[in-house]
Parts: structure tokens; C-alpha cells; sequence
């Protein structure tokens, strides 16, 4: 995913080191203990589809830590904070999420539970 932030255009992978960063800065617990590999699932797939900006602000930020160049915290929170189409970005994370292979299954059990 690229986006145009300031003249200058920044990539985003949502990839394996992305998921296992999610699972370190947002992790899944249940009866009180972690589940590796659930934060996905459990934490930035709901909190995005209700529209968390912060969530949207840590998962930009954490798929871009991979790629060069690096976005700064401000840049991100000006983009947010500043873009014409909110939904159309949370809209555009989320279809990145579902297309790549670190939220494609995730993804889909979501839907999955949803239409129960």
C-alpha cells in the first residue's frame, strides 16, 4: 500500500514481521493470559471496522517500520488527523489486511463469524 503524505509517498507492508509487531504492541489475551498471534483477529480487525483512530495511527505506523522511507509519528498523526476521507482510508488498510497473507485468513473468519 502506498500513501502520499506531504509530497512524498510512503510504503506499507502488512506482512509476517507486521502481524508478529501487531501481536508485541497490541496483544490478544484471554483468562488473563497472551495469545500469540490472535491481535489480528482479536484487536485491530474490530477496533478498524469500528473506526479506532488510534488503532488506524498503530497499524500505519507499524506497517511501515519495515519499508523505507520511514514515516515520523507527526507526519502520520497530521495525515490522520488532516485527511479529506477517513473512511475511505480505514476502507483501504482494511482491504489491504484481507489481501495480504498476514490478515487474509483473519480476515475472513471475521466475515465468517459476522454472517452467524
Amino acid at each position: 500500500m502506498q500513501l502520499d503524505v506531504n509530497g512524498k509517498v510512503y510504503e506499507f507492508k502488512f506482512g509476517v514481521k507486521f502481524s508478529n509487531e501487531l501481536d508485541n504492541k497490541l496483544p490478544a489475551e484471554r483468562d488473563g493470559m497472551r495469545v500469540f498471534g490472535m491481535s489480528l483477529m482479536v484487536n485491530v480487525i474490530p477496533a478498524l471496522q469500528m473506526g479506532s483512530i488510534g488503532v488506524l495511527n498503530t497499524v500505519l505506523k507499524t506497517a511501515n517500520q519495515t519499508e523505507t522511507p520511514k514515516i515520523t509519528d507527526a507526519d502520520l498523526t497530521t495525515f490522520i488527523e488532516e485527511h479529506e476521507d477517513i473512511e475511505k482510508l480505514f476502507d483501504e488498510v482494511l482491504k489491504e489486511l484481507e489481501n495480504s497473507n498476514s490478515g487474509k485468513l483473519a480476515m475472513r473468519a471475521m466475515k465468517k463469524n459476522l454472517k452467524k
